[in-house]
């Protein structure tokens, strides 16, 4: 895989995406989150399925910089997804989680140097604290950009 850049536009994308998916849930009812399908998952799962993501690679992105080129292996998100039932989820606190991840992320990234403190990755071997926040912001951005064209803000 292609090393990811991180940079103030993938910072921006974290921040922004966390706050239209605050918005979604403050203005969407629950009911409408849940019935509404994007292929097999549900407007709901994705927003959880993103605050899973970002909270696992915010936690990459903090062992990058707390350890010297930590594993890590990569992730199944269907089985995560089974496990919490994000459909379940109350979607403000699901909300909540990637707001805290995607900051944490931001914060942690702020240090000088920090962004190339190595990492290797079970499937695409050696990469840094910068692509795995890249890596979100761009599979964040995707999944949020979705769900924003489905639930755009109230006139």
């Amino acid at each position: 895989m292609e090393r990811l850049r991180y940079d103030e536009d993938k910072a921006f994308w974290l921040a922004d995406d966390a706050a239209t998916v605050a918005r979604i849930v403050r203005t969407v009812p629950v009911d409408r989150l849940r019935g509404r399908k994007f292929d097999q998952w549900t407007a709901l799962e994705i927003i959880g399925h993103v605050a899973d993501a970002a909270e696992i690679f915010a936690d990459r992105v903090q062992r990058c910089i707390d350890e010297d080129r930590p594993a890590v292996a990569s992730y199944d998100q269907d089985a995560i997804a089974a496990e919490r039932k994000n459909n379940e989820g109350d979607p403000m606190e699901l909300s909540r989680r990637l707001s805290a991840a995607h900051s944490r992320i931001i914060q942690l990234l702020q240090r000088p140097g920090a962004a190339t403190r190595p990492g290797t990755h079970s499937d695409w071997g050696d990469v840094d604290a910068g692509h795995f926040a890249a890596y979100q912001a761009d599979h964040s951005h995707g999944h949020t950009g979705e769900l924003a064209k489905a639930f755009p803000p109230l006139p």
